[in-house]
């Protein structure tokens, strides 16, 4: 496959938690979901038990400001958590 824009990998089944994805020339981007672990967060006053998964990216900052690419981030992030987002209106 050639010709895109962002490269999509995965370290998360190998184990990886927090990971430095390298860009593919000619791409400008290259995206890194990491492996669900089971962290402990707050909720409220209360500890409890939450699946969560890191993201990592790595821009090419000749064509991708670093605002862009971490308002991408975010974005990505809303529809991970909250899949049914990608089919409202």
């Amino acid at each position: 496959m050639g010709g895109g824009t962002i490269t999509v990998t995965s370290l998360g089944p190998l184990g990886g938690i927090a990971t430095t994805p390298v860009i593919n020339r000619p791409e400008v981007a290259i995206i890194g979901p990491n492996k669900i672990v089971e962290r402990p967060v707050f909720k409220g006053d209360e500890v409890v038990r939450a699946k969560l998964m890191n993201l990592s990216i790595s821009c090419d900052h000749r064509v991708v400001d670093g605002w862009d690419a971490a308002s991408f981030v975010q974005g990505l992030k809303k529809y991970l958590e909250t899949p049914v987002l990608l089919f409202a209106d």
